[in-house]
């Protein structure tokens, strides 16, 4: 496990600063691997392809297709965005019972809504999780990924406030959840109502390829820990890679 430097609380927020060895980046490489690239449906769609190639021409026409169709290129952002989960999933009782990669339309493109969205199986019941992924290479502390208009911070405060997306995200999830997560949805969804819409694990990531320094995310955790309301609660985790983020692509396509 990476080394936990430094740690922090105000109110509902708390904030932690991860910072990671060779050795370790190394060691979670399958499993990012797999959550950038989803090479195992991926697997499950070449191979219906292959099934209903009915004729030895078919075949050898959709062996030429797949070859220019399947690409394993990924961004540093999707790959910080694979890090992260890769850690709460691990490390932070979350589930993600869904690869937000199949929801691509375009390979290249960001999806809109969150880039967190699962659910948290606590010791003290499930809760429903939304949050923010952010890829950052800024030597600035904090990176402007966290304080600009679009950054970390804001968006964080929008999961709180914007009703209309709350209700995106939990449509989003009911038609993905699954058998495996569906009890533990229906409880996160019955905590939610329950309290009124305040029942959510608001989750921020920060991936760093810089020094560790707290201000990355304290200074955000002490705002957002006075306005997000318990049972709600919001957490701010900063990740620092051993590699440069250019790097990151890389290490998954290896």
């Amino acid at each position: 496990m990476p080394s936990t430097i430094f740690g922090g609380s105000q109110g509902t927020c708390t904030w932690t600063g991860d910072v990671w060895t060779e050795e370790e980046m190394v060691a979670m490489s399958d499993d990012v691997t797999e959550r950038a690239l989803d090479l195992a449906y991926e697997s499950e769609v070449t191979s219906k392809l292959h099934d209903l190639a009915s004729t030895g021409a078919s075949a050898q026409w959709l062996a030429k297709f797949l070859n220019e169709a399947i690409s394993h290129e990924v961004l540093p952002w999707q790959v910080g965005e694979a890090i992260a989960e890769a850690v709460l999933e691990d490390s932070h009782s979350v589930i993600f019972p869904w690869n937000t990669r199949r929801d691509e339309r375009n390979p290249r493109a960001s999806l809109q809504g969150a880039d967190i969205v699962g659910i948290s199986d606590e010791a003290q019941g499930s809760r429903l999780v939304f949050g923010e992924v952010k890829s950052s290479s800024d030597q600035n502390s904090p990176p402007t990924v966290v304080t600009g208009k679009s950054g970390l911070d804001m968006q964080l405060e929008r999961l709180t406030e914007d009703n209309k997306l709350k209700y995106a995200l939990i449509k989003w999830l009911l038609a993905r959840v699954g058998d495996i997560a569906e009890a533990s949805f229906d409880e996160a969804l019955a905590a939610f109502i329950d309290s009124e819409g305040t029942s959510v694990r608001l989750i921020g990531v920060l991936v760093r390829d810089t020094p560790a320094n707290e201000r990355d995310v304290s200074m955000r955790g002490r705002s957002l820990g006075e306005k997000i309301h318990a049972p709600g609660s919001v957490e701010l985790h900063a990740m620092y890679m051993p590699r440069p983020m250019a790097e990151w692509t890389g290490w998954v396509a290896a």
